[in-house]
């Protein structure tokens, strides 16, 4: 059986792709970054919403409000995060095709992408191959975690006014 490790870090993070774009759990281990792709979050939340309608309109013959609302999709998140990250270590064990891995050996920055108010923070973590990846994450919240890990790496980590300029090593 393949051994299920714990990440230093797991927080939700949508992968924007060329093709596609995944919702899911971002991960961090000691020598890569890896996102899960997994929707179950982003349908507990609107299951949560249409529970909450059908049994307002069922039990008292109305809608379910805007307060009801927010408390039935508000309680689907916080289901589908907790599904979400008990099953994102499982998928990262058996190499899931829903799987991305950015080894940490080959990042050579991590940059904060400013977008519009509505459109939330950005991560893009670039690698030495070429492929830049984007992340809809803060990484405010990433940035302490990330330098740990690659500086663990033996690379070399320096923060900037964009984010993490990281070096081959010392």
């Amino acid at each position: 059986m393949t051994e299920i490790r714990q990440p230093i870090a797991m927080r939700p993070a949508v992968l924007y792709g060329a093709q596609r774009t995944s919702a899911g759990t971002l991960l961090l281990y000691p020598e890569k970054l890896v996102h899960v792709e997994s929707w179950i979050t982003s349908w507990c939340t609107g299951l949560g919403f249409l529970i909450v309608a059908v049994l307002s309109a069922v039990l008292a013959h109305v809608g379910p409000g805007a307060v009801g609302g927010v408390i039935g999709a508000g309680g689907g998140v916080v289901i589908g995060a907790a599904i979400t990250r008990r099953r994102a270590p499982k998928s990262v064990a058996a190499a899931s095709i829903r799987v991305t891995t950015i080894w940490l050996d080959s990042v050579t920055n991590v940059a904060a992408l400013k977008t519009g108010r509505l459109a939330g923070k950005r991560i893009v973590v670039s690698t030495s191959g070429g492929i830049d990846y984007t992340f809809r994450a803060n990484l405010d919240r990433w940035s302490a975690d990330l330098a740990g890990a690659l500086g663990g790496r033996g690379r070399n980590v320096q923060p900037t006014a964009a984010g993490l300029a990281v070096g081959s090593g010392a």
